[in-house]
């Protein structure tokens, strides 16, 4: 019955406190939107310059195919799995006014199609020639996209003039789908850490449940009317679960208004998020016992909330750093908290179709995380906030 009536008490107070708790709904769905947005917006296509001057062959001997117009459609037509091009293809003129554009990283690579190509790719199929054709690469090496840009561009090109040239490939590739074979866009990869960050935003609301008794001097009372600290934290774990949860249902929405399909099942995600939530709820509850006032949670305890939103990859992929194998898996130095093993739980389930019995490590993990914190944070506040326990 205590821990009902606590629960209700906990309930109301978020309610009335409505500001707080649309910003903690709303929040990862904004995000949502916002990282959408940003990956329309950006180029999606490598920027290419291409100076075709195989038209100005001084010997006047023209093939009957025009290997460099063919050459550049081919890299107009290369595209993503997904539908996307890999390149956008302008061609220019002025070679030195294109080399500055690539300096100021306007552009990611220029592609010189020297006089002659076309007749150079003719004579190498019929045989008069041993002379390979030649084409002119110019970037900045400080660019990645530059690096990129060229490794594709030079793929396509070494597969066309083989083709043209009636080359065989030297060497045969077996290609064997594993996973989904969906084609997945970075929108796509990266939508289960914006999920994790819905989930993430109640360290703040269930930190504020507990330190605000403390603030308001109401503990003492909590103390007296007998509720132990094993039934306060229950009330608001179910009460915060409600809110991630709630988020997590509004975020992965967001996602789906937007275009974004999953392979998996509603079902497993809101599992996943529960578990997910009450680990981010059991590291509150270490913070709030470091804690002693609503000011501290807002300045002193922003700083875990960035750890952990930054090393669960809810910001930006990180690199693994592999600590050991367990049971096949391997964990990585970022495993340590819960959010961590969510994200890719999230993403196995999301974005590949995969079950909770496909995910068992990952959430066994989280489990054995959550009651680690758990057991700890309770030691901690009962011994800072509630002595008379």
């Amino acid at each position: 019955m205590r821990v009902l009536a606590f629960l209700k008490k906990t309930f109301l107070e978020n309610v009335r406190e409505w500001k707080i708790l649309i910003l903690a709904l709303t929040f990862a769905p904004f995000f949502v939107y916002l990282m959408y947005g940003y990956f329309e917006a950006a180029a999606p296509a490598y920027r290419l310059l291409v100076v075709n001057l195989d038209s100005a062959d001084p010997s006047g001997a023209r093939p009957s195919v025009d290997h460099a117009r063919a050459l550049i459609q081919a890299w107009r037509a290369a595209a993503h799995p997904d539908g996307r091009p890999v390149f956008a293809v302008t061609e220019v003129r002025d070679q030195a006014e294109s080399e500055a554009r690539i300096e100021n990283r306007d552009a990611d690579l220029l592609v010189v199609i020297p006089g002659g190509f076309s007749q150079s790719v003719a004579d190498y199929r019929d045989r008069r020639s041993t002379k390979a054709a030649r084409l002119v690469n110019r970037g900045d090496e400080g660019n990645l996209r530059a690096s990129m840009a060229m490794a594709m561009s030079d793929f396509i090109a070494f597969g066309y003039v083989a083709m043209a040239a009636g080359l065989s490939s030297p060497l045969e590739l077996d290609f064997r789908r594993v996973g989904s074979g969906r084609a997945l866009s970075e929108f796509d990869l990266y939508v289960p850490a914006l999920l994790v960050l819905a989930v993430i935003m109640v360290m703040f609301t269930a930190a504020a449940s507990l330190i605000k008794e403390v603030d308001k001097g109401t503990m003492s009372r909590l103390i007296l009317s007998k509720l132990s600290t094993a039934e306060l934290l229950t009330a608001v774990s179910i009460n915060q679960v409600l809110i991630g949860v709630a988020a997590l249902a509004l975020s992965l929405g967001a996602a789906m208004s937007v275009g974004y399909r999953t392979e998996g099942s509603f079902g497993a995600v809101l599992a996943v998020g529960a578990l997910a939530t009450l680990g981010v709820i059991a590291l509150s509850v270490l913070v709030a016992a470091f804690l002693g006032s609503i000011y501290e949670l807002l300045t002193v305890g922003c700083f875990p909330f960035f750890i952990l939103m930054f090393f669960s990859e809810s910001m930006m992929p990180l690199p693994k750093v592999t600590v050991c194998h367990m049971a096949g898996h391997a964990v990585y130095l970022n495993d340590v908290l819960p959010t961590s093993l969510a994200v890719r739980a999230f993403g196995r389930i999301l974005n590949h179709g995969s079950g909770l019995a496909d995910v068992w490590f990952e959430l066994t993990g989280m489990f054995v995380l959550t009651a680690i914190y758990y057991a700890a944070g309770a030691a901690l506040f009962t011994r800072r906030h509630c002595r008379a326990h």
